[in-house]
């Protein structure tokens, strides 16, 4: 969990400078049109609070040229109120390329109103690697975006790396740059590893056909990876004996479900899990309420609540809502929507709650290399351990497990955990991307 902090943070990473949009089938003679680009960066509602607030500007984009501001709220788009985090994401991320929106925006106590037409998002463009931007359609009938890099000039089979991403809604591509970890991670191995990569974006993210992804599913999401790992080994560029599987966050835990089968060449996973998504969800809220400044009694005490919400939620498969309706006393403890959670459905929790990952794991006969961040507040380092072991049972020292010092979830390297919990800046481990190619290298 693409994708991959603390209730606000993590809805803040799947709001970025654009605009996820759905696209058009290219079985009907038309690509997938691209997502707008407003330019500007949101922080989306927070519970309670209805609009997204503009927090960047950026140069040069539609946005500045219309005289918006950092703190301008946008409060409806095209009549439609941005009412919570679920809304922002379902709204803003209908609007595409080529479309002309009305914004009602409250500034300084004011309502106003901007009608904008909407350019796309630009394509990420490399001096040292070709950049295709396709698409694969699944097995649920729609095409999700892929963007496919490989070394400029490059000649013959090559390897190749399918990158499974995180849980949020935000698309795996930075065409503006920037600093996000994860970005670096990915950029770094494309421009270092002499390998190709393949990205793929969510159903109903980016430019990908589906429903809008505040609703899609996982069984939806986990479609389009497996239809990006047959793309990439039937891919003309690949050699298929030598595709690797790199998961980060969510997909560092579904990594081997991805391959449902299908030999590669190894995995490379990264913030991941392995226990059963209830077990997960228990250990991330003792450590959440800690990093909050909860005394230790107040944390058994709502633990207490949070093992019968995620019963009622994740086992009996009520949504938050109706498991607060049948218990009202834990409308204290959700700080989620009462249908979502993190940007997602309750469907998607449940259905990674049925998914037996030991046992996927446990079948795993190729060589893996898990990392952990020291800093990483959000997946615990038992997970990557236990993966390990599991793989190593079949065959001793078929993976390995390395902690980075200091490295939070996002590949960022962070003072203390309490500034990885609060989302603060920071910069990759310089150590990463080379420790990952080494290992990648050292795969015969």
């Amino acid at each position: 969990m693409v994708l991959f902090r603390e209730t606000l943070a993590l809805t803040l990473l799947w709001a970025s400078l654009f605009v996820f949009a759905p696209g058009h089938a290219e079985s009907s003679g038309r690509e997938l049109q691209r997502q707008a680009w407003l330019g500007v960066s949101l922080r989306p509602p927070a519970r309670g609070e209805a609009g997204a607030e503009v927090t960047r500007v950026e140069p040069g984009t539609v946005a500045e040229a219309d005289g918006w501001r950092v703190g301008d709220r946008i409060l409806r788009i095209n009549g439609q109120l941005l009412s919570d985090s679920v809304a922002f994401g379902r709204v803003y991320g209908g609007l595409r390329g080529g479309d002309t929106a009305e914004f009602e925006i409250l500034r300084d106590g004011q309502v106003m109103t901007r009608k904008l037409a909407l350019p796309p998002l630009p394509l990420e463009k490399f001096d040292n690697l070709d950049v295709t931007y396709g698409s694969v359609l699944t097995d649920r009938g729609y095409r999700v975006r892929t963007i496919f890099t490989k070394p400029k000039g490059a000649r013959g089979k090559l390897p190749g790396i399918l990158i499974v991403g995180w849980l949020s809604c935000n698309s795996p591509e930075w065409p503006l740059g920037g600093t996000a970890g994860t970005m670096k991670l990915i950029h770094g191995l494309a421009m270092t590893t002499g390998y190709a990569t393949l990205r793929v974006d969510k159903p109903g993210a980016g430019d990908s056909e589906g429903p809008p992804c505040v609703e899609a599913d996982f069984l939806s999401e986990l479609a389009g990876y497996r239809a990006g790992l047959q793309a990439l080994k039937h891919h003309s560029d690949i050699d298929p004996d030598r595709v690797f599987i790199l998961g980060i966050s969510n997909g560092g835990g579904i990594a081997p479900l991805v391959a449902d089968g299908e030999k590669v060449r190894g995995y490379v996973v990264s913030g991941g899990w392995a226990k059963t998504w209830l077990e997960h969800m228990m250990e991330h809220e003792r450590r959440r309420l800690a990093l909050l400044g909860n005394t230790p009694g107040e944390i058994n005490r709502k633990m207490a609540g949070y093992a019968e919400l995620y019963t009622l939620y994740l086992v009996q498969k009520m949504t938050p809502g109706e498991a607060i309706r049948q218990k009202p006393s834990l409308a204290e403890i959700w700080y989620g929507e009462p249908g979502h959670q993190y940007g997602r459905p309750a469907a998607f929790y449940q259905q990674l709650q049925d998914l037996n990952l030991s046992a996927a794991w446990e079948k795993v006969d190729v060589p893996v290399l898990a990392i952990w961040g020291e800093r990483d507040w959000i997946m615990s380092r038992d997970d990557h351990q236990m993966i390990v072991d599991m793989v190593n049972r079949r065959k001793p020292g078929l993976a390995r497990l390395v902690t980075i010092p200091q490295m939070d979830h996002s590949f960022l390297v962070q003072s203390s955990m309490e500034a990885a919990f609060k989302g603060a800046p920071g910069t990759p481990p310089e150590t990463l991307v080379p420790m990952i190619v080494e290992w990648l290298k050292a795969q015969p």
